[in-house]
């Protein structure tokens, strides 16, 4: 290996030095870039603060940390004075540095708002008509039918979402869900549409051999905490049809038809609707005041299935023409 001449040594020495020098003008204007940048934030070195982070867009207007006196401004709510009353039902504020959820137009919970009308889905249209209330419950003899609202506790919040809908029962009030986790339903809601206008046949393999120990007791509404007693019955119903319990499939029966998807993908009986019990048609036929000179007034068709028993050749049937309920 041979060594390096005095020449070879004096140009290296020097390649080095011009090295060393850009890589301290980078640094220093990287040094001076950064020291303005601050400088424009609002940092002003003095003795108190040498060697602080701290930056006065950082720190709250008028409030002097370690030197730095803070210029961030934030909205101080100390002056408010709304109340979750004032506010409405579902809409959250800051009052007093606190936020709130508002209350105003929240359904009361003594309240009956049988005859009001319900958005179920939250698009801004009723689905339904409410016909029964957890919260105040009732009792009536409807078409020689008895039947016995159970009063219950510990439902979700509902709030008046419009104090004037019109549809088939006139101008009322239409409710809505604030939260569906926070509680129990309250209502039983009616559709206020028919699933089709077609005529339908219940269980077209099932006539004549009807058992009744897969029904609920079609005179019971609802026991307190249980499932609705027609909700109980569709499920069973559907079940049975799918296995073919009772025979066949027909393609035009209800446990069928009530299975198909909508357009959004879901059937009615995912969404939650189900086919009323003999009770829960009367409770909606005595709490709406439906007679046989008015139902065809709310657009109601002349007669309906039930998912109650009624003997082993059919089940009962709700029949606003002729005013009772019955095979």
């Amino acid at each position: 290996m041979k060594k390096l001449s005095k020449k070879q040594k004096l140009i290296g020495f020097i390649a080095i030095l011009i090295v060393a020098v850009i890589i301290a003008i980078v640094i220093t204007t990287s040094i001076v870039k950064n020291n303005n940048q601050v400088a424009n934030e609002g940092y002003a070195a003095t003795n108190a603060n040498a060697g602080s982070n701290l930056i006065a867009n950082y720190i709250l207007n008028g409030i002097t940390i370690g030197g730095i006196t803070g210029k961030m401004d934030v909205l101080n709510t100390n002056d408010a004075t709304a109340e979750a009353k004032d506010i409405a039902a579902g809409k959250t504020a800051y009052v007093k540095g606190k936020k709130i959820t508002g209350t105003r137009g929240e359904a009361s919970i003594t309240e009956s708002y049988v005859g009001c009308y319900a958005d179920i889905d939250g698009d801004g249209s009723a689905d339904g008509i409410i016909y029964a209330d957890l919260a105040i419950g009732g009792s009536g003899n409807c078409m020689e039918v008895l039947y016995t609202i159970p009063v219950e506790s510990n439902f979700k919040s509902y709030f008046i979402k419009q104090e004037e809908y019109n549809n088939d029962f006139g101008t009322k009030p239409m409710i809505s869900v604030l939260d569906e986790n926070d509680g129990n339903d309250r209502f039983y809601i009616m559709a206020l549409d028919d699933f089709d206008k077609n005529t339908h046949s219940w269980y077209y393999y099932a006539m004549g051999h009807l058992d009744k120990t897969y029904f609920a007791p079609e005179d019971d509404f609802a026991k307190q905490d249980e499932e609705p007693t027609g909700k109980l019955n569709t499920e069973r119903m559907i079940k049975m049809w799918n296995e073919s319990k009772y025979g066949g499939h027909n393609n035009n029966d209800i446990w069928k038809i009530i299975q198909d998807k909508d357009e959004d993908g879901k059937s009615k009986i995912e969404k939650g609707w189900f086919v009323p019990s003999k009770s829960e048609w009367a409770a909606f036929a005595g709490q709406l005041n439906i007679t046989t000179k008015n139902y065809s007034n709310y657009e109601l068709s002349s007669r309906y299935w039930s998912s109650s028993y009624a003997t082993a050749q059919d089940a009962n049937g709700a029949n606003f023409a002729r005013g009772f309920y019955g095979s």
